[in-house]
């Protein structure tokens, strides 16, 4: 899955075995570049995981 800064608006998010979905509503601006990943706090890559696994792109 990617980063929260590669995720883009209205995009919908969903777990493979439980069918949790996740909408997109506000686009990060803070994450990207290093500086910018210590400032709010994701230091490593983002990941966003349900069920034990990555959640993937809806479509």
């Amino acid at each position: 899955m990617p980063g929260c800064s590669d995720m883009k608006m209205d995009q919908v998010y969903v777990c493979g075995e439980c069918g949790l979905e996740l909408k997109v509503v506000k686009e990060c601006t803070e994450c990207g570049t290093e500086q910018s990943s210590q400032s709010c706090g994701c230091v490593q890559e983002c990941s966003f995981d349900c069920c034990g696994s990555p959640m993937r792109l809806q479509g």
